[in-house]
C-alpha cells in the first residue's frame, strides 16, 4: 500500500505525480482520493502541530485512465491557527479527473461520544475471502443475514492490508481513505435486486466524503458497514462507518453514485 499511494514531486511547486500508472482498467477511485489526500498532506507545514486530515470531500469528474500517471495540483487555501485547508485537483492528459477539498487539524482534548457498534457481527476469522479482496487488501464479507436486527439492506465487510503498512499515522489515514471506496456504490443499489446483473445497470461514484474521528491502525482488522439512504432520479446515496475490531468508530463515509437502469 505504501508503494501504491506513493507520490513524487513534479516540476512545479505544490504539484505531485503518481509514481506509476495503475495496473489495468480505469483508475480506482480509492486510489485517487488516497493519493489526493497524500498530496494535500505533503503541503501541510511541519510546524502545524502534526495536523492530520479530519475531513475530505471529493468529486469524481471523469474516469481516470490506467495507462497514464496522475498529476495532483495543490492549492494552499488556508493555514490557520487550528486548521489547515487544501484544495487538490487531479489531472491527466484528457483533463481533470478529481477535485477534492481536505481540512487538517491537530489532535486536541475534547468531549467524546460515538454511536454504538452493531452487535453480533461475525469476526473476520470466521469468514472466507470476500469480493473486494485484492493484492493490496484482504477482505472478508459478512453475510447480509448474519446479524439480527440489522439495518435495511446493510452491507458489512472486514478489511486489512495484505502486507503490513509502515508505522506512519498519516499513511495509515491515507490507506483508510483508499479502502473507504470499497462498497459504497454496491450498497446504494442493494435495495434493487434487478440491478444485480452488471449488464442491466450503470453505477459509478459521483462524490465521496470521509470524516476522520480518531487515529487508526489499518494493520488491524477494520469493519466497514454501509447502508443505502435513498435512490431516485438517476442517483443514489450510501452512508457508512468504519470501526476497529473492538467497535471504536474511526471514520464515517458518505458517497453519492450515478444509478441508472439500462
Amino acid at each position: 500500500m505504501a508503494d501504491r499511494l506513493a507520490l513524487a514531486a513534479a516540476d512545479r511547486p505544490d504539484t505531485f505525480v503518481s509514481v506509476r500508472p495503475t495496473e489495468r482498467g480505469h483508475v480506482f477511485g480509492g486510489l485517487l482520493i488516497g493519493q489526493a489526500l497524500r498530496a494535500g498532506q505533503l503541503t501541510v507545514p511541519d510546524d502545524g502541530g502534526d495536523r492530520a486530515a479530519h475531513v475530505l470531500h471529493a468529486s469524481f469528474v471523469t474516469a481516470g485512465r490506467s495507462s497514464e500517471v496522475v498529476y495532483y495540483d495543490v492549492e494552499r487555501t488556508r493555514d490557520g491557527a487550528s486548521f489547515t485547508t487544501r484544495r487538490i485537483v487531479a489531472r491527466q492528459a484528457h483533463g481533470v479527473v478529481l477535485v477534492m477539498s481536505a481540512d487538517f487539524h491537530a489532535d486536541e482534548a475534547g468531549l467524546d461520544y460515538e454511536t454504538p457498534a452493531t452487535p453480533g457481527v461475525p469476526g473476520p476469522d470466521e469468514l472466507p475471502s470476500g469480493r473486494y479482496a485484492s493484492r493490496w487488501f484482504d477482505a472478508r464479507d459478512v453475510p447480509v443475514d448474519a446479524v439480527e436486527g440489522r439495518l435495511p439492506h446493510g452491507r458489512r465487510a472486514w478489511y486489512r492490508p495484505a502486507m503490513p503498512v509502515p508505522d506512519d499515522p498519516l499513511l495509515h489515514q491515507q490507506c483508510l481513505t483508499y479502502l473507504s471506496d470499497h462498497g459504497p456504490t454496491r450498497a446504494a443499489r442493494q435495495p434493487h435486486a434487478d440491478l444485480a446483473d452488471d449488464a442491466r445497470r450503470q453505477s459509478v461514484s459521483l462524490d465521496h466524503s470521509v470524516w476522520f474521528h480518531r487515529p487508526v491502525d489499518v494493520n488491524q482488522w477494520l469493519l466497514s458497514e454501509l447502508v443505502p439512504v435513498a435512490t431516485g432520479r438517476g442517483r443514489g446515496l450510501s452512508l457508512g462507518t468504519i470501526r476497529s475490531a473492538d467497535g471504536t468508530l474511526v471514520a464515517t463515509v458518505a458517497q453519492a453514485v450515478l444509478l441508472r437502469q439500462r
